[in-house]
């Protein structure tokens, strides 16, 4: 008998393979919640997701697209991430694509940079607060920031101290499928 190894990382999948993944339950959960929670306050959430490296936090997250179709799933790229003007405009015009879908943006290990300069996620996440008052109140978004240390993850917690209503939750986790 042959076994099938998946590549390591989702964007290694073969397009064909992709909606076929199992979903993560607790994950579709905490997003339900999360937009149930939007539809009722408003504003956007933030949603920190720690898992060991290979757990599949990043199939897992590219996967909410295919398991709740009316959800689009997108990637925030570095840039996005240390510019509130880039991100302002990257988030519109995944708005303006996909017009009155709620949206996911996935920061996916970028915890390497943010190390380098560890201002960054407290200012992403000041960013996040303010544009939950201003520029993104009426837009459904979730971001997502997927890292394998847990450290970092309690880092981007605590920046969320200023506006904790954005936080989805403090602790998720992405356990390992093996």
């Amino acid at each position: 008998m042959t076994s099938v190894r998946l590549p390591s990382r989702y964007e290694d999948l073969d397009v064909a393979f992709r909606g076929d993944l199992r979903p993560n339950s607790a994950l579709l959960a905490e997003v339900q919640q999360a937009f149930r929670s939007m539809a009722v306050s408003g504003g956007i959430r933030f949603l920190p997701i720690y898992g060991k490296s290979g757990s599949g936090k990043s199939s897992a997250a590219f996967e909410l697209g295919t398991h709740l179709p009316e959800v689009k799933v997108f990637s925030l790229n570095r840039d996005s991430i240390e510019s509130r003007e880039l991100l302002i405009h990257e988030i519109k015009a995944q708005a303006l694509q996909f017009s009155g879908s709620p949206l996911i943006a996935v920061i996916d290990q970028f915890e390497e940079v943010a190390a380098q300069q560890s201002r960054i996620p407290k200012e992403f996440v000041e960013s996040l607060a303010l544009l939950d008052r201003n520029e993104l109140r009426s837009t459904p978004i979730l971001f997502i920031w997927l890292t394998t240390d847990r450290s970092f993850q309690s880092d981007l917690v605590n920046a969320t101290t200023r506006n904790r209503r954005i936080l989805a939750s403090p602790s998720f986790e992405i356990l390992s499928a093996a």
